[in-house]
């Protein structure tokens, strides 16, 4: 494709992005400046410093997960400098497409065995592990959401084949394994390297980590539902399951708008929705500040991170005897 064709390109969903988030933001404007809705708002940024820092710990253990994959297949790289490129990288997904993710990954991994080829495999079994995680989580717990009751009478039936089909979702990353296999064998060279794909038994401990992860990131949405309700705000086991349903549902389906940047506006419209049954008004509140915290608190660590030196990548060990199968040539 020509250059000035792809810049078009870029710049039609960049402008496509930006009206969407215009339109959401003004949406949100409208909600917010209510007058009933006011007296049920306040601000106390002991619980937002606290929900900033469990978005840090979600994504750190889900940057784990991917040094675990490129160490499984043999790249030198570090604990420390394979999590800096993670967060880095994640600047990448406010790009329209989020390519620019893996770029970013391959061009911060100079320096060790890591070639572009495994970047892309480990980075796309990593995203979509902790995506897989997230659906299945929203899934099974959507029947305690609340929700249910909003939907018409007429699909609520559909809902529970709708859930299993989403809770099979990590079956496909088992399927994928398969499909890079067959795709190596039909177009690799007798001589090219052959690519290494992870085993079941790593997935199943990614998906593990992962829902660790979602825990996180539902409990840092109570914590900025209490710093911003004038009320208080109880986190019994069914509160709970209301929030990591609500963060689940509206991140993987935010991802999935590849046109957006980090999902932005429509995992907002998800979350104010999905919330509304626990926090009536403040749903729409806690939506736009859990987006302005989470960013902060990011912006700041990969600053950190960037300017950050760490010690050269030495030679590890393969690790994860067993859990690695490489493609045949």
């Amino acid at each position: 494709m020509p250059v000035a064709r792809r810049r078009l390109i870029l710049a039609l969903k960049t402008a496509l992005a930006v009206v969407v988030m215009l339109a959401v933001g003004w949406h949100f404007y409208g909600l917010l400046t209510k007058p009933e809705v006011q007296p049920q708002l306040t601000l106390r940024a002991e619980y937002l410093a606290p929900a900033g820092l469990l978005y840090l710990a979600c994504h750190t253990l889900w940057g784990t997960f991917w040094v675990q994959l490129l160490r499984g297949q043999g790249v030198a790289v570090g604990w420390p400098a394979g999590v800096r490129a993670y967060f880095v990288s994640q600047w990448g997904k406010y790009v329209p497409g989020k390519a620019l993710v893996i770029l970013l990954r391959i061009g911060l991994l100079k320096g060790t065995t890591a070639s572009p080829t495994v970047v892309i495999v480990t980075g796309t079994y990593e995203t979509l592990t902790n995506m897989a995680a997230g659906a299945v989580l929203g899934a099974c717990l959507l029947p305690f959401s609340g929700q249910l009751n909003a939907i018409d009478e007429r699909y609520r039936a559909v809902v529970p084949y709708s859930v299993a089909l989403l809770a099979l979702v990590p079956v496909g990353l088992f399927g994928l394994n398969r499909l890079i296999r067959r795709v190596a064998r039909k177009y690799q060279q007798p001589d090219a390297p052959s690519i290494p794909v992870p085993g079941p038994w790593l997935i199943v401990r990614g998906m593990l980590q992962a829902m660790v992860g979602w825990c996180l990131l539902g409990l840092s949405a109570w914590l900025t539902a209490c710093g911003l309700s004038a009320e208080s705000v109880p986190l019994t086991v069914a509160n709970f399951a209301q929030y990591l349903c609500a963060v689940s549902v509206a991140y993987v389906i935010g991802f999935a708008a590849l046109l957006l940047p980090a999902g932005g506006g429509l995992r907002e419209l998800v979350l104010h929705w999905m919330l509304s049954a626990v926090l009536g008004g403040v749903a729409a509140a806690v939506a736009v500040v859990l987006r302005i915290v989470w960013t902060t608190f990011e912006a700041v660590a990969v600053v950190g991170l960037f300017l950050a030196r760490f010690p050269s990548p030495t030679n590890h060990t393969r690790e994860g005897a067993g859990t690695v199968s490489e493609v045949p040539t």
